[in-house]
């Protein structure tokens, strides 16, 4: 059964990767928006969605705050999916590797 455990790690590290690269990307949109959106709203550009970056409010358009919720939400999904394959991964091991005494 070496096949499955390597595959499992695999699984694991892929998941993680995934994970990292949408919290990554999570925290750089915030920071891009906090510094290059305006921080009056304009209601004739759209930009009508209050958001609070670090003390600071900056407007958004419905895009873009749609974007930034959808990314935050895949974010914790992703972190989520990691932490149950990688915490049942161990849990398996444990279990594989614990004989029963006859």
């Amino acid at each position: 059964m070496p096949a499955s455990g390597s595959n499992s790690k695999k699984l694991v590290w892929a998941t993680g990767f995934v994970a990292l690269v949408f919290a990554f990307s999570t925290v750089y949109l915030v920071h891009y928006y906090g510094g290059t959106r305006p921080t009056v709203a304009q209601v004739q550009t759209g930009r009508i969605h209050p958001a609070k970056i670090h003390e600071r409010t900056v407007y958004l358009t419905t895009g873009e705050y749609a974007l930034a919720f959808t990314m935050h939400m895949i974010a914790i999904v992703a972190i989520g999916v990691f932490l149950g394959i990688a915490l049942g991964s161990v849990r398996k091991n444990r279990t594989e590797t614990t004989t029963p005494e006859a």
